[in-house]
């Protein structure tokens, strides 16, 4: 290639790179308002039920632009392509009861867990059991042939749409890292499924996702404590750092199912 040609080459380059920087730039203006106009939108929504002096303090605290500007600049990389709108609302949802139970530690934390465990389980039924679904049809993996708490729970998934919870996902990949081989036809076609898409099982059987499903699981806030109402205020903080780490770590539980 001739001087001329590379210069009017990198000419085009440097062109097209300004293009797609303001498209970006466009694109990221208009996610960041609609993220405010939800955040608004359940805000006031959410604040109706509650005392005067909570409203105004959020508004004057600005809190709505804080929720807004921590979910923009966490999730910018995936979150207009990968992400669900159903999933944002429950996080902004979730955002604004934490706020308040932080305000009111006696309050109600139900509704900060159970908005999270939304987001969960919508994540992983649109990036994991949604696809592990159409891959057992299409491999006619789709007949239970063991009485088994896992089987039964994937021949569920499989067969009657049911969602793939987070507790039964972290049973299903303890049971692959422990690597024994003795997998029954629905762990073993889940295996060669994540054999198949190999970036999901980076993700999946990573340490750090593996750890902080174990944290959460075995701290029960998904199970009989939130059933039993037994959750305290400083319960439902931990569990919140492990789903979203308060918009910092991205090996949180939330953002690796979102990378998926």
């Amino acid at each position: 290639m001739s001087k001329t040609n590379l210069e009017e080459e990198n000419k085009k380059l440097k062109q097209e790179n300004e293009k797609l920087k303001k498209m970006l730039e466009v694109a990221r203006a208009w996610m960041e308002r609609e993220v405010k106009s939800n955040v608004v939108k359940i805000a006031k929504s959410k604040l109706s039920k509650l005392t005067q002096e909570t409203k105004e303090n959020f508004f004057w605290n600005n809190v709505e632009d804080i929720i807004t500007q921590k979910i923009s600049d966490f999730f910018w990389e995936v979150m207009l392509l990968n992400i669900p709108a159903a999933v944002i609302d429950n996080i902004i949802s979730a955002e604004i009861n934490y706020y308040h139970l932080k305000e009111n530690p006696i309050s109600d934390w139900l509704s900060v867990i159970s908005s999270y465990h939304k987001s969960m389980d919508i994540l992983i039924e649109q990036n994991i059991t949604k696809w592990f679904r159409k891959f057992c049809k299409k491999k006619w993996y789709d007949i239970l042939r063991k009485n088994e708490p896992i089987e039964k729970a994937l021949n569920s998934v499989v067969n009657r749409w049911f969602i793939l919870s987070i507790g039964r996902l972290y049973h299903l990949i303890k049971i692959l890292k422990e690597d024994d081989e003795k997998y029954y036809d629905y762990v073993k076609a889940f295996k060669e499924y994540l054999d198949k898409y190999n970036y999901l099982k980076e993700i999946v059987l990573s340490k750090s996702f593996y750890q902080n499903l174990w944290k959460l699981v075995n701290s029960e806030t998904l199970g009989w404590k939130r059933h039993k109402w037994k959750i305290s205020f400083e319960e439902t903080r931990e569990a919140r750092n492990l789903i979203i780490w308060d918009f910092k770590d991205k090996d949180c539980i939330i953002y690796k199912l979102t990378e998926v």
